[in-house]
């Protein structure tokens, strides 16, 4: 989890601020992370089977890079969409102020760009974190072309427990898997979510929202002052030989402009030459396919499509109703954050595999009479997997509210209704865009698991594109063809998707929403 987590930092700010920044580099990369997202999880076991388990010849170590290549494919996407959300809504005169000290360079990333990266960075890497524990399940015991392999680890513990019905096996695991997560939001996450309240964008001074912290909880444990001053002590020289490196790199930076540009053309050269190989070979599987004609069970891959982007969007129209006011109200008040986020930390981090059993026996409790047991737990699944981006990148948006906006707005007496449509809302609208693209891409990665579930020796498995998927993957033999079709059905939604609906309304919304200070 944690190589992955830190593969995924790198990635998310190079690849987010790349796209930010350059908009003929923005062409290529967005539609390219839009693929990305849309491919399931399943989708890269071939991938990881052919690069990583294939080379190292099945030893350990390879399985050990494959594992953490899916995890990261479950944490990467939604980051780099928050970094490309920060720097595209910078304010116009931050930038002009930026220009106007010469601020170039690494300097300007310094002290201009990750500062305004930090409070999406902070939320998306919580929520990544967790659905890199939704999906580490998945990635630890995976099967592609007839052949499972496991890694020790909690997900295989549960994914085993799932499988066998065995329900004391799922709640141990499942009380490991909550304990971690509550040890993580005081050790780390609830700390760095009060230190970002220092880059949020204000135009009057306020002292940020402070919630207590374990270290204050715990006072009355013994301190060692002695250890704490020796340690910083000699912490401080590393932290001045970093400013000093970065003082010397940003003068490179500006004196070898030359170097520079040649360094960034050869690395997107790189980056479109993996792109062609991939589209190639995806290609070339396409015509293969053509020649030999389609399989048979192609014709239902249109009507599966459907029954999925309608359940799907039941889901999306469910995560909203509650999301929006939950993370209205967790933002605005730092005693519900104190309380609920390390909750709903925990909850966004079981994996459906845990979620199972409760979510099956309240199916067949409540549609069994009408025969939609299957399509019930399909949409609950779903639902659980798209609501969290909503939420925590709607937290985000809450939380960078700047708070002489919120002072006008009392002083206005803006109150109920008025406060959400001339404040909240607009200040929300482009978290709600992010959230949405990244729940959407989620939502059909999950379609996999929550349309096709093994439990206890039986397979619960609904219409839709998912199903058609998950058959493909796990028969024996595995159907290469219809995984092929499944996964490019699945990445045309997702694209037509963005393209049709959401990039134009990001755009309208980075425009017309953005904070300003004046």
């Amino acid at each position: 989890m944690v190589a992955a987590y830190v593969l995924s930092l790198t990635f998310a700010i190079v690849f987010g601020l790349t796209a930010a920044t350059n908009r003929r580099a923005a062409t290529v990369l967005l539609p390219f992370l839009d693929v990305l997202q849309s491919v399931p999880i399943f989708g890269f076991f071939p991938a990881a089977l052919l690069f990583f388990v294939a080379t190292f010849h099945g030893h350990p170590a390879g399985l050990e890079i494959a594992v953490v290549f899916l995890i990261f494919t479950s944490m990467a996407w939604n980051m780099a969409y928050g970094v490309y959300e920060s720097v595209i809504t910078i304010p116009r005169d931050l930038e002009v102020a930026g220009q106007s000290l010469g601020l170039t360079g690494w300097l300007r990333f310094r002290r201009l760009l990750f500062p305004s990266m930090i409070p999406k960075l902070v939320y998306n890497s919580m929520l990544s974190w967790s659905n890199g524990w939704y999906f580490l399940v998945a990635s630890e015991v995976f099967t592609a072309f007839g052949e499972t392999h496991t890694r020790p680890g909690l997900g295989a513990f549960i994914a085993e427990a799932g499988i066998a019905a065995d329900m004391g096996a799922i709640a141990l695991g499942l009380g490991a898997l909550a304990a971690v997560v509550l040890a993580l939001d005081a050790l780390a996450w609830r700390p760095l979510s009060l230190w970002s309240e220092r880059f949020r964008i204000e135009s009057t001074s306020r002292e940020a929202l402070r919630v207590p912290g374990p270290y204050e909880r715990f006072r009355w444990l013994p301190r060692f002052p002695g250890i704490r001053a020796n340690a910083i002590g000699r912490l401080r020289p590393l932290a001045q030989a970093w400013e000093r490196a970065s003082l010397r790199l940003e003068r490179g930076y500006v004196g070898h402009p030359a170097v520079v540009r040649t360094v960034r053309r050869a690395d997107m050269i790189m980056f479109l030459a993996i792109v062609g190989i991939v589209v190639v070979a995806g290609l070339a599987g396409i015509a293969g396919l053509v020649a030999r004609g389609l399989p048979a069970d192609a014709s239902r891959i249109p009507g599966a499509v459907l029954v999925s982007f309608g359940r799907l969007s039941l889901a999306y129209v469910v995560a909203l109703a509650w999301t929006v006011p939950m993370a209205a109200w967790i933002g605005r008040d730092a005693r519900a954050a104190r309380v609920m986020t390390p909750v709903l930390e925990v909850f966004a981090s079981l994996p459906a595999t845990a979620l199972l059993p409760a979510i099956l026996a309240f199916s067949i409790a409540v549609a069994s009479f009408a025969g939609l047991v299957e399509d019930l737990a399909a949409l609950l699944i779903g639902l659980f997997a798209m609501q969290w981006y909503l939420l925590f990148n709607l937290i985000a948006g809450v939380r960078t509210i700047p708070g002489d906006l919120e002072e006008a707005a009392r002083a206005f007496g803006l109150r109920g209704r008025t406060y959400w449509r001339r404040v909240l809302l607009p200040a929300l609208a482009p978290s709600l865009v992010t959230g949405s693209i990244t729940a959407w891409g989620a939502g059909w990665n999950a379609t996999i698991v929550s349309e096709y579930v093994p439990y206890g020796g039986v397979v619960y498995d609904a219409d839709g594109l998912g199903a058609i998927l998950a058959r493909a993957t796990f028969a024996t033999p595995p159907d290469p063809e219809m995984v092929l079709l499944s996964v490019l059905a699945m990445i045309a939604v997702v694209l037509s998707l963005n393209k049709l609906v959401w990039r134009p309304l990001y755009r309208r919304v980075a425009t017309l929403y953005r904070m300003e200070v004046q």
